[in-house]
């Protein structure tokens, strides 16, 4: 026997309420009673859903990112590193980054909801920039064989500054990583 078939609108209004209760009282000041009195349903819907308010967190992060974060074609893997980088590193310096940081410390400590993390917040943007490596391949501007450590090349520097000096990621250091990154990988 099934229940009813879940209310997307009730998804939606979740992940809204989160994400405006984090950007108001910070990540710390956010729980699922207030999540869901903002959302105008029960903790139990809430919790029927979720099993943490970390999870819920980290869904509306992944959602904002699928949802505002450019996934690039100029034409060239600099200029896709760069708009895609420089956009991300846009986000960092809003509720994506305290968002972001409040995730990765709670991964931390907990090894479940690290796996969890990876696979609805870090895997499909990772695909995002093996997307733009293949696109780079086919047309020959890559000669790099190892997409995975690229992709470590891109992120791993966004990572380093947010945990430790976010106002860094700015569009100059975005467009310093993909000369980098692309200087690295030149097929020439």
């Amino acid at each position: 026997m099934s229940g009813r078939p879940r209310d997307p609108g009730v998804d939606d209004a979740i992940l809204r309420a989160t994400m405006d209760l984090v950007e108001e009282n910070g990540y710390r000041a956010v729980s699922i009673e207030g999540i869901a009195a903002r959302a105008g349903i029960s903790k139990q819907t809430v919790y029927r859903r979720y099993r943490s308010k970390g999870e819920v967190i980290l869904d509306a992060l992944a959602a904002f990112a699928a949802g505002k974060l450019p996934v690039p074609d100029t034409g060239t893997l600099h200029g896709d590193l760069t708009e895609l980088l420089t956009a991300t590193f846009a986000a960092q310096q809003g509720i994506s980054g305290t968002l972001n940081r409040a995730l990765a410390a709670e991964a931390v400590g907990d090894e479940t909801f690290a796996r969890t993390a990876w696979e609805r917040l870090i895997l499909p943007r990772r695909d995002v920039v093996r997307s733009l490596l293949a696109r780079a391949r086919k047309r020959g501007e890559l000669a790099h064989p190892d997409d995975d450590f690229l992709i470590d090349l891109v992120y791993g520097p966004m990572w380093y500054r947010l945990l430790f000096e976010p106002a860094a990621l700015d569009a100059d250091y975005a467009r310093r990583t993909a000369d980098a990154i692309t200087a690295l990988t030149s097929a020439r």
